[in-house]
């Protein structure tokens, strides 16, 4: 199931959402996560969803990518689900919402992340982070660490189904702490191995955090604004709901 997982994994298309600047889709994804968290009625919720929804079809994104996406979170929605069934079963409704709010929010950072090369998004957080510059950090390291982060997600995923593999082809069972004890400690040291090459390879590229050339430029076009005042647009109408 892991081995499926295509989060922070680029998907061309020829799409709007493609086109668009990084920028705008960056802030387009803080923007409807933190509107997402204000949603308090089924009837926001729908039609936030159905905006979701448009954003899908406009992107191109297979629903069955995002499905793989989802899959590792079921465990945790259905644990969050039961616990408000056993102990607060007045709030039940405040259980669904609190899923369905999880779940948007997966959709919306995959949107992202399909629609967007690690370069762009590197160059998208870079500039809308210039100003901490002016209180002497370095935007550039942050928009590095934010990409690799993002980029490292499948690779964390597949590193454990690898190990969980090895480790029941010996016969060893994840229920006893002693196995999972030796699940995860691989695991860690496969990270740590991982970021010791990438650091490698970024001395051998003469890695520097001052910024001499960009490798793909970037640029706001009319669409761009288009698009991100149709998204205020959309936002201050469904907080009036």
């Amino acid at each position: 199931m892991l081995k499926k997982l295509t989060f922070g994994q680029y998907a061309h298309k020829d799409s709007i959402t493609h086109k668009l600047d990084p920028r705008i889709k960056i802030l387009a994804v803080i923007l409807l996560s933190a509107t997402a968290f204000l949603l308090e009625t089924y009837y926001k919720f729908a039609i936030f969803s159905l905006f979701v929804f448009l954003l899908i079809m406009l992107s191109k994104i297979n629903f069955s990518s995002l499905i793989r996406n989802l899959r590792p979170f079921f465990f945790i929605f259905a644990f969050i689900l039961m616990m408000y069934i056993l102990f607060s079963r007045n709030e039940l409704d405040k259980g669904i919402q609190a899923i369905w709010k999880f779940v948007l929010l997966i959709i919306i950072a995959s949107i992202l992340t399909f629609t967007t090369t690690i370069t762009n998004l590197v160059t998208g957080i870079e500039k809308l982070s210039a100003p901490l510059k002016l209180i002497k950090i370095n935007s550039r390291t942050i928009a590095l660490l934010i990409a690799l982060t993002i980029r490292f997600v499948p690779a964390l995923f597949l590193y454990a189904e690898r190990i969980k593999d090895a480790r029941l082809a010996r016969l060893g069972s994840l229920k006893s702490p002693k196995h999972v004890k030796l699940l995860f400690l691989p695991l860690l040291d496969r990270i740590f191995k991982s970021a010791s090459t990438l650091s490698d390879a970024m001395l051998a590229r003469n890695y520097t955090e001052k910024r001499i050339s960009y490798f793909s430029a970037i640029g706001l076009k009319n669409y761009d604004y288009i698009s991100f005042t149709v998204l205020l647009a959309f936002i201050f109408l469904v907080l009036l709901m």
